[in-house]
């Protein structure tokens, strides 16, 4: 019995050393779970305590601003698509209105030269924030809050100037019979909303909203309608904005140049329908002009183009009409007027353009990289005095302005 209680206590102490062992193991392996806990959240408190700064250039953005505008005259130019001193213009006229006033940390000049940057380089409000030093939710309000102003400055530099004449070379019977603007659409892209996303795919397969403008012979809008969905006939938006947004009918006499996608008559003058029109096609040809439409055609073409050198200015000068950001809905439509009101002052007091002077030379047509509408899928409901109008008035105003036509062209021809 001795002997078998001796092994036996043997072998008890053996168990007991081995679960001596294991549970010393056990408490070494929790001993360095919890240092390692205790090390892990000490440097998450130390990072806490030094945390790093996003802004810390020497320069503030006020600082930022006046660096460039006193700079070399090109950075200026790439930066926000004008002069410097068109730029200090607008922004007296915007703070001696006191449409935008100056904030303990913003002048006035750095909240327009913000939104300017944004338009002309189409960039994000994440970069334009590191550029001058504020945070992505000051540089998104000050973003707002300058497209709301020069959206409000709207109808005093978009309007129709009825006394404004042009008369050159060939052009001269046109505008003397009293032409005094051209209307075309073009496609600016969006982001709609998922519920009606299909409502706003162009017929070039992309998002877009439809933009209706029209524009003097000296490349400045004189009227603009945004926020239409891509699908819609740029017919079927101007008889809306007869209707309903204040479209400027002009006085009797008076008309605009059209293409071949409008109905010939009330105040709109369009082209002679299948027969040459677009410039580039009377460049390929070797012939010259064989009657007196397509010297009609030609020469309307010639006039009317200035719409399409307008839109193709005013798409090189603010980049964000190619590609605008996720904003809003209504930001998105609100964007391309403001840029038109901006345009539009650039046009009024700046000497010297060097993105304009690209479209301007020898009257040349825009590039294939502007979107402007082409005349397609002709359509007939365009009412140039609004829905009432009955039959009777419907035909007797398309003839007369055939007869116009007719007139203007046998003209032309005899010359």
């Amino acid at each position: 019995m001795n002997e078998y209680s001796s092994a036996s206590d043997d072998e008890q102490n053996d168990v007991y050393s081995d679960n001596e062992s294991s549970n010393h193991n056990s408490s070494n392996h929790n001993n360095y779970l919890v240092r390692a806990v205790v090390a892990v959240t000490a440097s998450r408190c130390n990072r806490r305590r030094q945390p790093q700064p996003m802004h810390n250039s020497t320069l503030t953005g006020s600082m930022r601003v006046e660096e460039i505008l006193n700079g070399h005259a090109e950075i200026i130019q790439g930066m926000i698509s004008m002069k410097a001193e068109t730029f200090r213009l607008l922004s007296n006229l915007l703070a001696s209105g006191e449409l935008l006033k100056p904030t303990r940390n913003m002048n006035v000049n750095e909240q327009l030269f913000i939104f300017l940057t944004i338009c002309a380089r189409g960039a994000t409000n994440r970069h334009i924030s590191y550029l001058f030093q504020h945070s992505i939710e000051t540089t998104s309000r000050w973003f707002d809050k300058v497209l709301q102003v020069l959206c409000s400055l709207r109808d005093e530099f978009i309007r129709l100037h009825i006394g404004s004449k042009f008369d050159s070379g060939a052009f001269g019977k046109i505008s003397a019979m009293g032409c005094i603007s051209a209307i075309d659409g073009t496609h600016v892209p969006c982001v709609p909303r998922r519920e009606n996303a299909d409502a706003w795919i162009n017929r070039k397969g992309y998002h877009s909203q439809n933009i209706l403008a029209a524009c003097s012979f000296d490349m400045k809008f004189t009227y603009i309608l945004a926020g239409y969905e891509g699908s819609c006939h740029d017919a079927r938006m101007l008889e809306e904005a007869i209707a309903f947004h204040g479209f400027p009918i002009p006085p009797p006499g008076k008309f605009y140049l059209v293409d071949s996608g409008y109905a010939n008559k009330d105040c709109f003058l369009s082209p002679y329908r299948r027969e040459t029109y677009h410039l580039p096609e009377f460049r390929r040809r070797r012939a010259g002009l064989g009657n007196r439409r397509e010297l009609f055609n030609y020469t309307h073409s010639s006039l009317r183009n200035c719409i399409e050198r307008t839109f193709g200015v005013w798409k090189a000068r603010f980049k964000i009409l190619k590609g605008i950001n996720s904003y809003p809905m209504d930001k998105q439509v609100m964007i391309p007027v403001a840029c038109a009101v901006v345009h539009n002052f650039i046009r009024m007091v700046q000497v010297g353009d060097p993105i304009l002077e690209e479209y301007v030379a020898d009257c040349v047509p825009v590039g294939g990289d502007v979107d402007v509408n082409a005349d397609y899928l002709f359509y007939d409901g365009i009412d140039g005095t609004g829905p009432s109008t009955g039959p009777q008035q419907h035909d007797s105003s398309r003839e007369a302005m055939n007869q116009m036509r007719d007139h203007i062209a046998d003209d032309m021809w005899e010359r």
